[in-house]
């Protein structure tokens, strides 16, 4: 795994670099995991029947965050 990682890398960026949405679409979607995957850890452990719905509400809370900011920018 050691070796995959920094081949996988190079290969992708090599790949990828005529296609900026292409890459800007497989980034978006690796943040959007790592960050379900933080907020999957800090949420409160409570006792819930859907046990996803802490960390999606505040993904989806960031989200909406970031989505405000760009249309006051712009």
């Amino acid at each position: 795994m050691a070796l995959l990682d920094p081949l996988a890398g190079i290969s992708g960026y090599l790949r990828l670099a005529k296609s900026p949405p292409w890459a800007a679409a497989i980034m978006l979607f690796a943040a959007g995991d790592m960050q379900y995957s933080v907020f999957q850890d800090i949420a409160p452990q409570a006792k819930l029947n859907k046990h996803w719905a802490p960390s999606l509400g505040a993904l989806l809370g960031f989200m909406l965050g970031i989505v405000g900011h760009m249309l006051t920018v712009v």
